[in-house]
């Protein structure tokens, strides 16, 4: 079984209880009375460990504004749908089921980091020269 420790007044080490001068530094060891150290239990945790397992965690109850019916971790202002829990910002949208489940105003999922291809140029007439094709990227 593990001894309990104390720690040094002096030099912030630990020392088991049992002796009366620091390990680290030979200082003296101020022992607690057994009603500190009660005192000390009660205050320092395990009252409210008590309290906890009796009445349960704390209830915290949602924000105004902020609520989430259907539980899926997004509140009401960017949730789209929150009656159906597959319908949130972020979620997979498969292409053409007609449905937007990602909630950003399309059906199926657009990568925005992907330009789309310019349309093909004009060819020119046989023995001209073709006009260089001038191609604007968003930056």
């Amino acid at each position: 079984m593990a001894q309990p420790l104390i720690s040094c007044p002096a030099c912030g080490g630990f020392s088991p209880v049992a002796l009366t001068a620091c390990l680290h530094c030979a200082a003296p060891l101020a022992r607690r009375s057994r009603w500190a150290r009660l005192v000390q239990y009660i205050a320092g945790g395990g009252f409210m460990m008590t309290l906890a397992a009796c009445y349960g965690m704390v209830y915290r109850p949602q924000q105004p504004g902020l609520t989430d019916n259907d539980y899926d971790g997004s509140p009401v202002p960017t949730d789209c749908d929150d009656t159906n829990a597959a319908r949130y910002p972020g979620a997979q949208d498969p292409d053409g089921d007609g449905i937007d489940q990602n909630c950003d105003g399309v059906d199926g999922w657009r990568d925005p980091a992907v330009i789309a291809a310019p349309a093909p140029a004009p060819t020119a007439p046989a023995g001209t020269a073709p006009e260089p094709a001038h191609v604007a990227v968003p930056p």
